[in-house]
């Protein structure tokens, strides 16, 4: 009896291989991009004009369609401008229907951050259309709505308008962020994180003065913006 029940054991949980690999590839696109990793980003990525991003939140709805419009932008921007950033990321409540090359897969994401970094707490709830290519699993779609959308709390208007520039920037839609940069600066003169994020935008457009000065502003808020330093040292060469 305990070698039967040992083997219906073994059995169940190889019979769903593809939804542990679609996991993992879920967990690996949310930790690359937080961590600046470009390359390894896109590689969990199809790359056509099917492909495409949507988001929904307290800022409105925005959807990128096709891997030319916003894939190389954003491996970019990953690679040479984003700031790393350290978080704790709980996937739960999934639900995944598969067919043969072909995944649907919607599920609970939580961030959790500390210090500096707490400004990205929060949960989504996130839809993926999946392809398998090459026996590897793909993201074609990525719909991230916004759980909390009901919140008008500051910090939940300060970070979707914080998460919305950063969209725009890796859109290339620079002029965009910086103006909706300047809005989040305008409605939160406190927060060292906004003055940071448009001093990005500025580098991004190549007015290195406003960058410099909006950096100096954030590490004067908080000295402990070891990203922010490291941009003005460089824009500073």
């Amino acid at each position: 009896m305990l070698l039967l029940l040992c083997s219906i054991t073994q059995t169940a949980v190889a019979q769903n291989p593809d939804e542990d690999a679609i996991k993992k590839v879920l967990l690996a696109e949310t930790q690359t991009y937080f961590k600046g990793q470009g390359d390894a980003w896109q590689a969990l990525w199809t790359h056509d004009a099917s492909t495409n991003r949507s988001s929904a939140g307290v800022g409105g709805v925005g959807s990128v369609f096709g891997w030319e419009n916003f894939g190389p932008q954003t491996v970019t921007w990953l690679k040479d401008s984003a700031k790393p950033v350290n978080l704790n990321i709980k996937n739960d409540a999934y639900t995944i229907k598969t067919d043969g090359k072909l995944a649907w897969v919607h599920y609970n994401q939580q961030l959790i951050g500390s210090g500096s970094d707490s400004v990205y707490n929060g949960m989504t709830r996130e839809y993926r259309f999946m392809v398998k290519e090459n026996n590897q699993w793909k993201i074609n779609t990525l719909i991230t709505h916004a759980a909390n959308t009901s919140n008008s709390s500051p910090q939940a208007i300060e970070n979707t308008l914080n998460a919305t520039g950063y969209n725009l920037l890796g859109s290339k839609r620079v002029d965009d962020a910086i103006e909706v940069f300047l809005l989040n600066v305008k409605l939160f003169p406190n927060s060292w994180n906004t003055y940071d994020s448009l001093g990005e935008a500025y580098a991004a457009a190549g007015k290195k003065d406003l960058a410099i000065k909006n950096y100096e502003r954030s590490i004067e808020m908080n000295s402990n913006n070891d990203n922010g330093k490291k941009m003005l040292e460089k824009l500073k060469q």
